[in-house]
């Protein structure tokens, strides 16, 4: 089997129907699994009682352009804090993760001459769901 390289550059990022692929330098999915063990007289037993997804996101701040995430999430996590932003992360190679996140309040400012970044560490809601094309 042949290697493949997928880079950084073939992801594309929505939240709430809104692509920010183009202002976005990185963006990783993580998910943990809570996984007990059990020493039976048949040996070690293994059991997920639980998984946890992260959502990590650096991206060129874009307060007032239009259709800013930095702006939509300032609004969600002031006006409906407890609803779920649908996210969808799709590779170049077609595999997709869908899952929702938890609005947070994003940062603001940024060192001189730098361009303004936004650090994003969002909490998934729901587990995400992987579709393998």
């Amino acid at each position: 089997m042949p290697t493949t390289i997928i880079t950084g550059r073939d992801i594309t990022f929505t939240i709430d129907g809104d692509d920010f692929d183009a202002q976005t330098t990185s963006a990783t999915l993580t998910v943990d699994s809570t996984i007990n063990t059990f020493q039976t007289l048949d040996g070690k037993a293994y059991f997920t009682t639980d998984t946890q997804g992260s959502f990590a996101v650096e991206m060129l701040a874009d307060w007032g352009a239009a259709s800013s995430l930095c702006e939509a999430l300032w609004t969600a996590a002031t006006s409906a804090p407890q609803t779920g932003l649908p996210v969808v992360l799709v590779a170049d190679t077609g595999a997709s993760f869908s899952f929702d996140v938890q609005p947070i309040l994003p940062s603001a400012g940024g060192s001189a001459p730098d361009a303004q970044t936004v650090s994003l560490s969002f909490t998934c809601v729901t587990t995400p769901v992987a579709t393998f094309s």
